[in-house]
This record gives structure tokens, sequence and C-alpha cells, in this order.
């Protein structure tokens, strides 16, 4: 804008019969305010800053074993399937690494939780190779969480159908073998998933916790006072949607259920969670996450979709205090379905993760 102002005048004189115009320009120079210089200034100081910073947690992710957190992607919903399931887990890790790589969801420094992300090392293994069969794509599985955990990392699987948890879980007793430290387990799931297997004998994505009941070395290390310090917690489970056949064989199995109506009476799910991780059994936890616990408007794109269950907000506090605990050494998420709906539920998990990262933060 120019500080200057020109006036024209024209004087017109007549004189003998004869008219003589005169034409006179006048440039005044006005005076610069000083909201006009600080205004000038602002911008010629924000020409020569630096441009402004805004990491993501995509920009965070390397390939290979992270120093604190490393992904894992299970695109298999062969189990899903097998238990009568709708199909399109399989899809489930894609969508996630979308959501956090190019939609780059999650900031790496959260000024609302005061959490600084960039102190972590994060990895990523990718996606498990596809085309295996259920059982050797669960055997790729087991070995790359317990490089992840031999490493030192904490594994952070992406499904997939939740058949993946027992391989996960499995993974966790291999590292500790040798050792004198057992390991408890949190199914976070509207279903017990402790269904025997199918007719031909198979492992589907109803099995995954009576496989790791009936497993030996878990047996071994349970807690001698289960009643009171159980190592293996049904969180959130629907009683609608679980037989009492299933029910019994958790609590005959020494294991725990922590039913939805008294998550929800409680002070609030975070805190009822917080308590129930607390008092478990078990050296290292396992903290296994089925998005079909949360409630269908907050996450409609899972196979078995339900009109009650947790909050959005209940599944990210959750998250965060599972990363917060140092207990906690392995975390799994299952039954993503971008098939049934692709972008809400993805942006979910992909915020699962960036809390749980927040959890893991702060206590590093």
């Amino acid at each position: 804008m120019s500080n200057s102002i020109e006036t024209t005048v024209t004087t017109s004189v007549t004189h003998d019969g004869q008219t003589i115009t005169t034409t006179t320009t006048k440039t005044t120079v006005r005076p610069v305010l000083a909201k006009q210089r600080t205004l000038a200034a602002a911008v010629a100081a924000a020409s020569t800053a630096a441009p402004l910073v805004d990491k993501r947690v995509g920009d965070l992710i390397q390939a290979g074993v992270g120093k604190h957190v490393t992904l894992i992607g299970f695109p298999y919903d062969i189990g899903v399937a097998r238990n009568g399931g709708r199909v399109g887990a399989r899809d489930g890790p894609a969508a996630f690494f979308k959501l956090v790589r190019e939609r780059r969801t999650g900031t790496a420094v959260n000024p609302e939780l005061g959490v600084d992300l960039t102190t972590l090392g994060v990895g990523s293994l990718g996606l498990i190779e596809e085309g295996l069969s259920l059982e050797d794509a669960h055997a790729k599985l087991a070995a790359a969480v317990k490089q992840v955990l031999d490493a030192g990392s904490i594994p952070f699987v992406v499904g997939g159908g939740n058949d993946q948890s027992y391989p996960n879980a499995s993974a966790l007793l291999s590292h500790l073998d040798g050792t004198n430290s057992s390991i408890g387990v949190i199914n976070i799931d509207a279903h017990l998933d402790v269904r025997p297997r199918d007719a031909q004998n198979q492992v589907h994505s109803g099995t995954p916790f009576r496989q790791l009941l009936e497993d030996e070395r878990f047996i071994h290390g349970q807690s001698q006072s289960a009643a009171t310090a159980p190592n293996f917690v049904e969180f959130a489970a629907q009683g609608s949607q679980c037989a009492q056949s299933h029910a019994d064989f958790v609590t005959d199995s020494g294991g725990a259920i922590v039913w939805l109506d008294a998550v929800q009476e409680s002070v609030s799910a975070k805190a009822c969670f917080v308590d129930t991780l607390n008092g478990m059994g078990g050296d290292r936890l396992f903290v296994s996450f089925d998005l079909d616990s949360v409630h269908g408007g907050d996450a409609p794109g899972v196979s078995c979709p339900s009109p009650m269950g947790l909050s959005a907000r209940d599944a990210l506090e959750i998250c965060f205090e599972s990363g917060k605990n140092p207990r906690v050494a392995l975390f799994d998420l299952s039954e993503l379905n971008p098939q049934i709906e692709e972008y809400r539920t993805a942006r979910l998990t992909a915020m699962m993760f960036h809390y749980f990262l927040c959890g893991v933060a702060s206590r590093v």
C-alpha cells in the first residue's frame, strides 16, 4: 500500500472571451500508522522464518524393529470364515497403515496430553506374507512377534481375524521360556473366544483363548491365587453373545470375566480397566483388543458389530493405559473389516495406536 496521496485540481479562467484551463497535481505524503508498521514487520518476519513443523506418527515409523514399539500386520481372515463370520478383515492391516502413513493420523507431539512421541523408536515389519495357509501364517506371525520381543521392543499387531491372538500369546510364552516369568492375558472383546475347534479340528477366530487356556506353558505359569489375581481376564464381554458353557470354561480354567454391565456401572471404563490390569497375575502382560467390543456406532467396520459396547473414548483411554503400564509387553488389534466400513473404523484404530504410543512415551 502506498504512503502518498495525489490530488488533481483543475482551474478555468475566462479573459477577453478566451477560457484558459490550468491543471495542478499535488502530492501529499501521509504518515504510516504504528499498526501498519507492525503488520508490515510481521509479514516480513514470516517470510524469512522457518516453515511450521507438523510431524505425525507416520513420520516416526522406520523399517525394521523399533527400539520401543514395532508394528506387524496380519492380513488374514481365513479363521473368520471358518467360524462362520463375515470376511474382509484380511484388508484391515492395509487400511490401518493407510490411515497412519498416507492420511497422517495422530500428531507426533500431542499438546493436549503433553506427550512427545519423537522420543520413541517406532519400527514396522510390515505385513506377514500373504497367500499362506492359516496354520503357516500363524507360524510366521509367532516368529515375527518373538523376534520383536527378543529385541526388547513391544509388538503392536494389527489384524486380521482374532485367531491371531493365540500365536501372539504363544510368542510371548516362547520369549519367556527358560525364565521364571509368567504371563497374564486380558481379552477386551464382546465374545469370550473359547470355542472348540471346528469339525475338521481346525482353529478359527473363535478358538484363540481356549488354545491359550489349554497351553501347558500358560497353565504352569498361572497364579496360585487365581480368584484374586487371575492370569486370564475377559473384559467387557457381552452376555447376549456368550454361551454359558463358554463362560463356565473360562472360570473353570482359572480365568475371570468382567462383563460389560460391570464396566459400565463402574466410575469409568478406564478406571475399571486400570483396576483389572493392576489386579492381574503375570510378570508380563498381553492386551488383546477385539474391535467388536466397541459400540457399532463408533466402530461399524468390524466383522460382528454390536448395538452396545465400549465407546471410542473408552477404547482410546484403554490403549493409553495399556501403553503406560510397564508390565504390558504385547498388544494386538483384531477384526478391522474395511469391506464393511472403510474409513471411520480404520481411523479409530490409527488413533488407538497413537494413544498406545502416548502411553508408552509416558513410561520411557
